[in-house]
């Protein structure tokens, strides 16, 4: 009598005679160490639970014949066990490992559901919410090439992108390898079109990056496929919805969107208060790093480059070669530039300041223009020197501001990785990075109506200082970087060690605790009488 098919989830550890009806929904090779191979796959059965199935290298001829992604089989017999890999596809806490008693039928079971990915959102990876050993299936639209780094001398091939959402959501996406190549042909082949590309990978590892701290995703070494402009009904919906969402604004509105509700995810992803530092603080550090840090936008730097410069379409390279078309070292030719923004501007904090670098993702949620549009309006004006700056750009000034930034210490600028735009942000770190003079406030007596202060006395009667008049504290902006002579500010004081960071950020209130240390002797100042 034949045996009654079970499901997926009626497996049972160590129970390895048992009979399903499965389809098989995704197909991949390994290859090991030892440089041999084997199979691994998804299954699904009807009711569309799903378990991760891995084979054996000795087996791998028979199975790579046998088995065929999106086809249906009666599938008898195999080893559960425990789901402990290292890196898992599928949230089963059991996987199946094919062994010499296992058997596939080619039957057709239509009732079993095809092929449907499962997308974990981007905003959901910002906001920290994805385990650090599965892996998942992702979908966005390229927004940008970040870096790229060529392979040999013992490097691996690998480039940083962007993908953003329907919702204006952006992720860095890092390809190694194969997958990099896959990418970059694509990238500099010219096929690219006038609709946004869809990009979905596979089996995708998120992890917190190690410089910003922020998460990112990236290939897994095996099992990931990268999936370009992609035929696939999921990938028409989501087409269809970003477009729907973005492009009728046309190309300057869409693209300053996506920039404003970048930087609105960014506010979410924000957890930790350890790398806030004053301007002051990073320059001094003398150290290239991230940081996030607040200031005033108080004055443009103009330089011989002005506010844009022409880039390759395909590498990002600069232009110097400012004509319709050009020759690229990358190989492109005749192609036109791109034009982008890069404007340096002097933030000012307390009494420092410092060069911070505005990119376009930093401009135009401000001027509601891109680079090229910007520059064409200065065209007709009769004013095309990338020299002459349009008034356009006054917007991104006396702006009190949250910046991430990348600080390189070689040329002394911050460049802006984004702009934090959370309401009461500014004034939260503001108060964090101004020292807490409560304990002063506190201590010092009630003023008297001849506008001097009771002198402090010790124990044995003796006065603790002499009186000091209050000098005016110094307000100018130091637009050399370097502190004032003049500077009256104290260091910003930290959470006590037994404060959770973490914490303090998720409550309302976020000023440093005070000091345990004792307070300094007061001295006795004069008040200084208005006219």
């Amino acid at each position: 009598m034949s045996r009654a098919p079970i499901f997926i989830k009626d497996l049972v550890k160590g129970n390895q005679v048992w009979k399903m009806q499965v389809r098989v929904v995704d197909l991949w090779v390994v290859k090991e160490k030892t440089g041999q191979k084997h199979v691994e796959l998804v299954i699904q059965d009807v009711k569309g639970d799903q378990i991760h199935v891995t084979t054996r290298s000795r087996d791998f001829k028979d199975w790579i014949d046998q088995v065929k992604e999106h086809e249906t089989y009666t599938l008898h017999n195999g080893e559960p066990v425990v789901n402990d890999g290292a890196l898992k596809v599928c949230s089963n806490p059991l996987k199946i490992v094919f062994n010499g008693g296992t058997a596939m039928t080619n039957v057709a079971f239509p009732d079993i559901p095809h092929h449907k990915y499962n997308f974990h959102p981007i905003e959901n990876f910002l906001k920290g919410s994805f385990k650090p050993d599965m892996l998942y299936d992702v979908i966005g639209v390229f927004h940008e090439v970040l870096r790229s780094q060529m392979g040999g001398d013992g490097r691996k091939s690998c480039v940083n992108i962007t993908l953003r959402d329907v919702e204006g959501n952006v992720i860095e996406v890092v390809l190694w390898d194969d997958y990099c190549k896959q990418f970059s042909t694509y990238n500099t082949s010219g096929t690219q079109k006038k609709s946004p590309t869809i990009i979905v990978l596979t089996h995708a590892w998120c992890k917190p990056n190690k410089v910003s701290g922020l998460p990112s995703l990236s290939n897994a070494w095996n099992g990931s496929r990268l999936l370009i402009n992609l035929e696939h009904p999921q990938v028409e919906e989501f087409k269809a919805s970003y477009l729907a969402n973005d492009s009728s604004n046309g190309p300057a509105l869409s693209l300053s969107l996506t920039c404003d509700s970048s930087l609105q995810s960014a506010n979410k992803n924000w957890k930790s208060l350890d790398e806030v530092q004053s301007i002051r603080a990073i320059v001094e550090s003398k150290k290239d790093c991230y940081a996030t840090t607040i200031g005033t936008t108080k004055f443009f730097k103009a330089s011989k480059f002005g506010w844009f410069f022409e880039a390759c379409p395909g590498c990002k390279a600069s232009n110097k070669s400012l004509g319709e078309t050009f020759q690229c070292s990358c190989g492109i030719s005749n192609v036109e530039p791109v034009t982008k923004f890069k404007i340096e501007v002097e933030v000012v904090y307390e009494d420092y300041s410092g060069t911070f670098v505005f990119w376009d993702k930093d401009v135009i949620p401000y001027t509601k223009f891109n680079a090229k549009e910007l520059k064409q309006l200065m065209k007709e004006a009769g004013e095309e020197n990338p020299k002459i700056w349009p008034s356009h750009l006054d917007v991104l000034l006396n702006k009190d501001l949250v910046f991430r930034v990348k600080y390189q210490s070689d040329f002394g600028q911050f460049s802006i990785v984004t702009i934090l735009n959370e309401d009461n942000l500014y004034k939260k770190f503001d108060n964090y990075l101004t020292p807490n003079e409560q304990e002063s406030i506190e201590a010092v007596k009630e003023i008297p109506a001849n506008g001097v202060t009771e002198e402090p006395i010790q124990p044995n009667g003796t006065p603790i200082s002499e009186p000091t008049e209050s000098a005016p504290m110094s307000v100018a902006g130091n637009t050399s970087g370097s502190p004032t002579a003049s500077s009256s500010t104290t260091p910003a004081k930290r959470f006590a060690p037994s404060t959770s960071i973490n914490d303090a950020m998720l409550s309302e209130e976020i000023t440093p605790k005070q000091s345990a240390t004792k307070a300094k002797p007061i001295r006795k100042t004069k008040l200084i009488k208005k006219e």
